[in-house]
């Protein structure tokens, strides 16, 4: 959908990889209104939220990414009115909103926004005379940038990372992760299948620490292989949907189907295959939030999940984790929840006894997101190692410089 306003000589559009919009119309002067692009799910997921959720559970609709063109003669602010619908979910579209000027995402000033909650979002920008910016409430990445880094990684990184591709979407994209080399036991970090909840980038942040060469990287790439899905639903982040992949399945809430052999959407096949093969035994999902609004949160596996003879380490790995954060949000899933089968961490954790998580992280730049991703793996993988091998002392290598 493209707008073009005669007067102002601005144009509007969601028309590229990863834009979000549906209908766009003027509301005033140099002053216009984005619909939120459409975004139905499947019968039988929508009847399983009203009956357990009273309709509510997961946010539909929360994304919204449009361009603004221009080519008057001179600068213009222009108003964006973003809007929301029922579904958005509370706080999911809660500032601060973004700007894509100069090659980089940066906050928009709260000055120049005004939330009106469950409404809209109203977003003044100026516009230089040929510029074309970019407006959005995360600041999402494409596929494209997202592949190029993963390829860019595994070459620079010598044997160290290989990519492989684990399987193709119904857009014919690739689904691709980074492995390092085999060990006895792995832990697979993975981006969640939501992409207005966009993890890619911290997912990668936790790849290029393990390239860093130091005393503790160094010893966890012996210890453990980790296993990265930065892009698990690439056509829906291509298409710029909020939770469905480009022919309106659920990816994220359909691994039951799979397991169930029923049909399910290619993207989980494909990380239900992976899983299989894998084996994983710890699995850690990232979402991003880029808001402060409220404490990260913690999804993990409570014990009845686990024989006893696991208990030990799963309290180990949990109580590290714990330590991570002052204050938290922490829901332990426990096998009576309605739909717990649909997520794929609870069918690993059902079926190989996968100490797995669900990490949502609540900060408000891709730096400190990033660097929170990496402090998220450290601290899971050194406690899933273990005190004896954290009291190991390893010689140091000192030579003359």
């Amino acid at each position: 959908m493209m707008y073009t306003d005669p007067d102002t000589h601005i144009h509007i559009d969601a028309d590229f990889e990863c834009g979000s919009g549906g209908a766009i119309r003027k509301i005033a002067a140099a002053a216009y209104a984005v619909e939120p692009k459409p975004e139905s799910v499947p019968d039988w997921f929508l009847q399983a939220l009203n009956q357990h959720f009273g309709g509510a559970g997961v946010p539909r609709e929360y994304a919204f990414h449009v361009r603004l063109r221009s080519s008057a003669a001179d600068s213009l602010q222009c108003r964006v009115r973003c809007l929301f619908t029922q579904t958005s979910g509370k706080g999911y579209m809660a500032p601060p909103y973004w700007i894509y000027r100069g090659e980089r995402w940066r906050p928009i000033a709260d000055e120049y926004t005004q939330c009106v909650e469950r409404e809209y979002a109203d977003l003044t920008v100026a516009v230089a005379p040929g510029e074309v910016i970019r407006l959005a409430n995360k600041p999402y990445v494409s596929t494209t940038r997202i592949q190029e880094d993963m390829q860019d990684l595994a070459s620079r990184a010598g044997s160290l990372l290989s990519l492989r591709e684990l399987g193709r979407t119904r857009e014919n994209r690739p689904i691709l992760a980074l492995e390092t080399e085999p060990r006895e036991e792995t832990v697979l970090i993975v981006a969640t299948m939501q992409p207005a909840e966009p993890a890619a980038r911290p997912v990668m942040a936790v790849a290029h620490w393990l390239t860093d060469r130091s005393m503790l990287t160094q010893r966890l790439l012996e210890r453990f292989r980790f296993c990265f899905v930065p892009l698990p639903n690439p056509d829906g982040t291509a298409n710029g949907r909020s939770v469905t992949n480009a022919v309106g399945e659920v990816p994220m809430f359909s691994f039951g189907h799979v397991v169930r052999g029923e049909p399910a959407p290619a993207e989980s096949e494909a990380l239900w295959r992976y899983g299989q093969e894998i084996v994983p035994t710890a699995y850690l999902e990232f979402h991003t939030h880029y808001q402060d609004n409220r404490f990260h949160k913690l999804n993990r596996m409570s014990l009845d999940w686990f024989p006893e003879s696991m208990h030990g380490r799963v309290r180990q790995v949990d109580d590290a984790l714990m330590q991570i954060n002052a204050a938290w949000r922490v829901t332990p899933l426990t096998p009576d929840l309605p739909l717990v089968e649909c997520g794929k961490f609870a069918n690993l954790t059902e079926r190989f006894h996968t100490l797995s998580y669900c990490y949502q992280i609540y900060t408000i730049s891709e730096e400190a997101t990033c660097a929170h991703a990496v402090t998220a793996v450290s601290t899971l993988a050194q406690a899933l190692a273990g005190p004896e091998w954290a009291a190991e002392q390893p010689e140091v290598r000192v030579e003359r410089g």
